[in-house]
């Protein structure tokens, strides 16, 4: 008898949502993986397969459960047994409850007890795991969460879908389950064409013949082969007319989970749809149609074309072709129209009607959010710039920023916001700053996405992403746990990537008084609390950061207790310390750093020490590299500073007892290790470092 054998579960719904596929198959491959678990059945995490209208999982089982002993212990020996060694009522009661002679049962004295009980040994024999599946599979398969559950006609199961048809095998048996009143099987099916011209069911024979009976079928089981093939297809599509497919991961993530066959279809669009801008184009294509542009290799401009996915092996008469084609064109037109109609009045008309446009309800419209960021770019601008026209367009840009929000175009894109707004500034001819800096204040709009490419972008987005950030915690609308529904942790990273890597001498206590101040009587909470929480969310998004930049752990958390706010600060002594944590002396810098801080851990700061004072030659000489360490004008050669005390520092601690009996020297000593440690705090607190 083999070790394992392979069971297989599908389960065929009507069309499934793909933003449900993912997070069912990998909740039932944890939940039956539990499960498993406490059966005693050694198993490794199932495969998972998925499609639109299928969830599947497969993996190696053992053919039973393995047997089972279990140690029971029962009443003292003294009430299980008379003087003359005869079971009394109680012990043979004890027996008869665990099913056994009393001849089996044991007197031991177990650990926690005081005397010596009745003990027997239960073995339970492991039951076929067939048997296991077909009691547990219907409870798990109900105990998934869906969200939005659904009841079909008169039936009381909820589920994401109606369940048409379940496969499930152990080998090449059936598991007996039934859910929903649907009844397990063998067989499952293939794409609807196929069945056009196979209209009985695929009969599976075992679970290892899944895909390529599927396959054969007219069905790709698994995402991941899905994924390869469209992303293959649509290089070579590409490659065809001359150009290269507009990289978008998430909608190619998207058209592999929402077909069940990966096959791309090339078409094309009136080039004359070319004039729109680019963003509209693909952003069009991509909502509309979940369809990829493509551009010049050279990456100049968009060609005539576009990709999208069939979900079906061939397209024989081109009917795909020409549907997809003639609506998009149809989407296109409507670009082209609200693209026309939106420049027929200038960007600043709409700011007056921004008045009509909720922000938050306490803090008001995109109007008074406008006058907001206005009021914080121009109070930033100035500690940034002393270019009096500079910062007048930075104004300007602040102004116009959400104007877009009462266009056409943003009405029918949303994503689009900022965009739009410096397309239609770029059309009216505004200077180059203002309409790169609308266009792109958005960014970054995530971990991964780039900064705006300009400075001014950069304060336009800081401004705008700080007023939200500070508005919200005025309100006491704080993001707790893993709940963040105004997505403020991704605009407080905004902010401090921003900081990061511009270098502004810019510091997060200031930034939150500025944006408090704009906020002014509208805030609901204590600007003080307000401050206070609002710095303890801007160390943990700088924390973050310095994880992101690849600093080792130690080196970040000893940097950060040192100080923050200064990021540029910061900056340069991670860099300082990931460069110097190689040199063979920073370990014994590094806990000498810590013996000085348990030192005066309970000592109060004290004054300038008299050298005259110190008596012993270790003292003396560490004494005479104090000014060397306390002079040092970068990170770089501080840290190179210290790293020559490292011997003298060992050699003091070996040598010299700083708690002397002598009130001066010992004064004296005590004064010369508190500047020491400001020294090294003006690098990092060595006590986290680990």
């Amino acid at each position: 008898m083999s070790a394992t054998k392979t069971f297989l579960l599908e389960l065929h719904c009507e069309e499934i949502p793909a933003r449900f596929l993912k997070p069912l198959t990998n909740e039932f491959a944890t939940a039956f993986s539990t499960w498993a678990k406490s059966q005693g059945l050694p198993v490794a995490d199932p495969e998972i397969f998925f499609s639109p209208r299928k969830l599947c999982w497969r993996g190696a089982v053992p053919p039973s459960q393995p047997d089972q002993t279990e140690t029971q212990i029962g009443p003292p020996q003294r009430m299980c047994v008379d003087e003359a060694g005869q079971p009394t009522i109680q012990g043979l009661k004890f027996a008869e409850k665990w099913g056994v002679d009393f001849s089996t049962v044991r007197f031991e004295q177990p650990v926690g007890k005081k005397e010596p009980c009745a003990v027997v040994t239960i073995t339970k024999q492991g039951r076929p795991t067939l048997d296991l599946l077909a009691e547990a599979l219907p409870g798990l398969i109900a105990g998934l969460h869906v969200p939005k559950a659904m009841r079909w006609g008169k039936s009381e199961f909820e589920f994401v879908r109606p369940i048409r048809n379940i496969l499930c095998l152990f080998g090449d048996q059936v598991v007996p389950i039934t859910v929903d009143g649907v009844t397990a099987t063998n067989t499952t099916w293939g794409h609807r064409l196929y069945h056009r011209q196979h209209p009985e069911p695929v009969t599976i024979a075992t679970p290892e013949a899944y895909e390529s009976a599927l396959a054969a079928a007219g069905i790709v089981v698994s995402v991941e082969a899905r994924r390869a093939s469209l992303a293959a297809q649509l290089d070579t599509l590409a490659a065809e007319v001359g150009g290269r497919v507009v990289a978008d991961g998430e909608l190619l993530d998207t058209l592999a989970e929402i077909v069940e066959f990966p096959m791309i279809v090339l078409g094309e669009f009136p080039a004359d749809f070319l004039a729109l801008p680019r963003e509209v184009l693909v952003t069009s294509l991509r909502e509309h149609q979940k369809s990829f542009c493509i551009e010049k290799v050279d990456g100049t401009g968009l060609l005539p074309f576009f990709l999208t996915a069939a979900n079906r092996p061939d397209d024989p008469a081109g009917f795909v072709k020409a549907g997809n084609e003639w609506v998009l064109k149809a989407r296109l037109y409507d670009a082209k129209f609200f693209f026309a109609e939106d420049r027929k009045l200038a960007l600043s008309v709409r700011l007056e009607k921004l008045k009509a446009l909720t922000f938050q309800r306490e803090l008001g419209s995109y109007f008074e959010k406008t006058e907001r960021v206005a009021a914080l770019v121009e109070t930033l601008a100035r500690r940034l710039s002393t270019d009096e026209a500079h910062i007048q367009r930075a104004v300007e840009a602040a102004r116009l920023a959400k104007c877009d929000l009462r266009t056409l175009m943003v009405g029918e894109f949303p994503e689009l916001q900022g965009v739009m707004g410096g397309e239609y500034l770029k059309q009216e001819g505004a200077h180059e700053e203002i309409w790169m800096a609308v266009k792109e204040h958005h960014r970054p709009v995530g971990a991964e996405d780039d900064l705006p490419a300009t400075p001014m972008g950069c304060l336009l987005s800081l401004c705008d992403k700080l007023d939200t950030v500070a508005g919200c915690f005025a309100l006491g609308l704080i993001p707790t746990g893993s709940k963040d529904p105004l997505a403020l942790r991704r605009a407080g990273q905004g902010i401090v990537r921003i900081l990061w890597e511009q270098g502004w001498a810019l510091m997060p206590g200031d930034l939150i008084a500025a944006a408090l101040g704009a906020v002014g009587g509208k805030a609901t909470r204590p600007a003080a609390e307000t401050t206070e929480a609002l710095l303890a969310f801007f160390k943990d998004r700088v924390a973050y950061q310095l994880e992101l930049a690849g600093y080792a752990g130690s080196a970040r958390r000893s940097a950060l207790a040192a100080g923050w706010e200064d990021l540029a600060d910061l900056k340069a002594r991670c860099e300082a310390l990931s460069a110097f944590a190689e040199d063979p002396r920073f370990t014994s810098l590094a806990q000498s750093a810590k013996r000085i801080g348990n030192i005066l851990k309970d000592e109060s700061p004290v004054g300038d020490f008299d050298g005259a004072l110190l008596a012993q030659g270790e003292e003396k000489v560490l004494a005479e590299q104090l000014g060397r360490v306390e002079g040092a004008a970068d990170q770089k050669a501080l840290l190179a500073a210290l790293a020559d005390l490292a011997e003298p520092l060992e050699a003091f601690f070996s040598a010299v007892m700083v708690k002397c009996e002598d009130p001066a020297l010992r004064a004296a000593r005590l004064s010369l290790l508190h500047r020491l440690r400001q020294a090294f705090l003006r690098v990092a607190d060595f006590s986290q470092w680990q």
